[in-house]
């Protein structure tokens, strides 16, 4: 079984290679979700995507995608933060659609025409968003078409979720490859070749070794690891965040809740229940109306 990873690496030709395994986190969001086939592979490769353009591991870098298409599948969001940590979900989870022509999940389809949205954080600065088109839905085609648009960074990404019959998650990874200013143009040609050698990185990831995945990716080049963590599923929902949001809502919403006696409220992404009796909320909007507020 392969262990949850992402591990950085730069080529002294002028490439930058990052390598995520995640076939546990995108079965646990799975799991969480009860999704469907496409919806899974639709997710998981987003998750990945996410956990690759985060980068930046010296500054816990974070990145948020949204793919907001018009397709089935619906919104498509995700949340990569300290460059390890994931998590996500769809809008209609369990939307099911015949394979495509090449007998592959139509994630496409599913995910359809719309916007892509990114943004990425980290500890040295402002958050800042960028906004594409969906070039093809396929998300690791859009991720590579918003990074040589919005970022001028030439780039080539590889995604994968493997599904079985039984909708659980054989194997999910990525790889990332960005090319620096000071680039080898020979090095390009040969990150390419050795790509096309590896193939889908879930066939990779069921007929090699880590090592060997290593080894084909950085054959003809000088590759040093720059930094390796385990990649992990977690959710940073809490009951306080919940408070927090709801003495945002307008004065009215507020009343309406507290004729309840108490108020449910579910996260989006990890499914955890949050119950507020009518004694907390009316605490907690009386804070906010306080002197300090």
């Amino acid at each position: 079984m392969w262990k949850d990873s992402i591990k950085h690496y730069l080529a002294h030709e002028g490439l930058k290679i990052s390598v995520a395994y995640t076939t546990s986190a995108v079965a646990r969001a799975r799991a969480l979700h009860d999704l469907s086939p496409v919806a899974t592979a639709a997710l998981g490769r987003a998750m990945t995507g996410a956990l690759l353009l985060a980068t930046d591991f010296k500054n816990q870098e974070g990145v948020s995608i949204r793919f907001d298409g018009d397709g089935p599948l619906g919104k498509v969001f995700v949340d990569a933060y300290e460059t390890n940590r994931v998590r996500g979900y769809v809008e209609n989870g369990q939307v099911d659609l015949p394979l495509n022509e090449h007998g592959k999940l139509d994630v496409g389809q599913a995910v359809g025409q719309g916007m892509l949205y990114v943004t990425r954080y980290s500890l040295l600065r402002q958050p800042y968003q960028s906004a594409i088109e969906i070039h093809s839905g396929e998300i690791a085609e859009d991720l590579a078409y918003y990074l040589t648009l919005s970022e001028q960074i030439p780039s080539a990404v590889s995604l994968g979720v493997m599904v079985s019959g039984d909708v659980q998650v054989l194997a999910a990874g990525g790889i990332l490859v960005e090319a620096m200013p000071d680039r080898d143009e020979e090095a390009l040609q040969q990150i390419e070749a050795n790509l096309v050698k590896l193939g889908p990185i879930t066939n990779a990831m069921r007929t090699h070794t880590e090592e060997e995945i290593i080894e084909i990716l950085s054959h003809g080049l000088h590759v040093d690891l720059l930094a390796e963590k385990p990649v992990l599923w977690e959710c940073t929902c809490s009951s306080e965040k919940f408070l927090t949001a709801l003495k945002t809502i307008p004065k009215e919403d507020q009343e309406a809740l507290l004729q309840e006696d108490k108020t449910e409220l579910v996260c989006h992404y990890c499914e955890q229940k949050y119950v507020f009796t009518k004694d907390e909320l009316a605490a907690a909007f009386a804070e906010k109306e306080g002197p300090n507020a």
